[in-house]
C-alpha cells in the first residue's frame, strides 16, 4: 500500500466531516476559552478548497414535504432533483463557462496575503498562510498540531463555494478548526456562511458583468468572501458580544428569503454587511441590501 493510498481514507473522513459541519455548524461550535484567547500566539492558516470549480445546485421539488414525508416523497424528490441537476448542468455549462477560467484558490491566497500584511483581524495574527486542494496527510497534520506546543497556533478552514441558481448570489460555507499548545482537540470550532448578491438581469448579463475587465468583479467577490469569513472568525475568537437582532435577505437555491440572528458587535469600519449569529451560533456575513 502506498502512502497516498493509505492517506485516502483519512482525506475522505475529513471531507465527510467538513460536509457534516457545513450542513449543521451548530452542534460543533466551541467557543475558545478566555485563557486560550489571552495567550493565542501567531497563527498558521491553511485553507482547504477541495473543489476544482463552481458548485451548482438545482431547486428541490419538495415532494417529501408535500406528501408529509416518507420514503415515496423522498424518492420522488431524489429522482426529480437528479433530472433538474442534469438539465441545469447543461444550461450552466453553455452559459457560465467563462467563469470557470477564474481560480478561487488563487484569489483566496491573495486575500490571505493582504490580511497577513495589514494585520486586519486581531487576534488572528497570521504567521503563514496557504491554500490547499486537500487536507495534508494524517501524519503531517498531526505533526503540525503537535508543533503548536512551541510554535504558532494552527487554523484550518474547510471551505466550499457555490453560485446560487439563476446566478443571484455567490455563497461560501466554511468550517474553522483551531489547535493550540499541542492539544489533540481543537480549542475552537465554528462554522461561517458568507453570501454576496451578484445578480440583476439575465444569466448572460450577469456573466458578462462578472468577467468584464479580466474578471474584476468575480475576483473581487472571491477575495471578499475570504476577507469577510476571516473577519467573522476573528470577531468570534476575540469574544465579540452579541447585539440587537439583525436581519437581511439571503438567497437559498435561487429564492430570496429573510434570515437573521443576534448581531455581532464590530468596531471596524467595513462594507455594508450584516453580521450575526443564528440561534445555533453559526456565523453569517450577508449584504445589508440586495439589488
Amino acid at each position: 500500500m502506498t502512502a497516498a493510498t493509505a492517506s485516502r481514507p483519512w482525506r475522505v473522513l475529513l471531507l465527510v466531516l467538513c460536509s457534516a459541519l457545513l450542513a449543521a455548524c451548530a452542534p460543533f461550535h466551541r467557543s475558545i476559552g478566555a485563557a486560550e484567547r489571552a495567550k493565542l500566539p501567531e497563527v498558521d492558516v491553511r485553507v482547504v478548497v477541495a473543489q476544482e470549480s463552481f458548485m451548482f445546485s438545482a431547486q428541490p421539488p419538495g415532494a417529501a414535504a408535500a406528501l408529509g414525508g416518507g420514503m415515496i416523497g423522498a424518492l420522488i424528490d431524489s429522482s426529480v432533483q437528479q433530472a433538474r441537476q442534469k438539465e441545469m448542468s447543461a444550461e450552466v455549462g453553455a452559459t457560465v463557462g467563462p467563469l470557470l477560467d477564474y481560480d478561487y484558490r488563487t484569489e483566496a491566497g491573495i486575500a490571505l496575503g493582504e490580511i497577513g500584511a495589514t494585520g486586519l483581524y486581531p487576534p488572528l495574527r497570521i504567521a503563514s498562510a496557504q491554500v490547499l486542494p486537500a487536507m495534508p496527510p494524517k501524519a503531517q497534520h498531526e505533526a503540525r498540531i503537535a508543533a503548536t506546543r512551541n510554535g504558532p497556533a494552527y487554523l484550518v478552514l474547510l471551505l466550499q463555494y457555490a453560485l446560487e441558481p439563476g446566478l443571484g448570489a455567490f455563497t461560501t460555507r466554511t468550517t474553522a478548526l483551531l489547535w493550540q499548545d499541542g492539544g489533540s482537540e481543537p480549542v475552537y470550532r465554528a462554522g461561517a456562511i458568507y453570501q454576496s448578491p451578484i445578480g440583476g438581469g439575465t444569466r448572460p448579463t450577469v456573466v458578462r458583468r462578472l468577467v468584464a475587465n479580466d474578471g474584476q468583479a468575480l475576483r473581487a467577490v472571491m477575495r471578499d468572501s475570504v476577507m469577510q469569513t476571516m473577519r467573522l472568525f476573528a470577531l468570534d475568537i476575540a469574544g465579540a458580544r452579541s447585539g440587537p437582532v439583525k436581519t437581511g435577505r439571503f438567497n437559498v437555491n435561487g429564492t430570496w428569503v429573510v434570515i437573521g440572528g443576534q448581531g455581532i458587535e464590530d468596531t471596524q469600519a467595513g462594507p455594508p454587511r450584516v453580521l450575526f449569529r443564528d440561534e445555533d451560533k453559526a456565523l453569517y456575513s450577508i449584504r445589508s441590501t440586495v439589488p
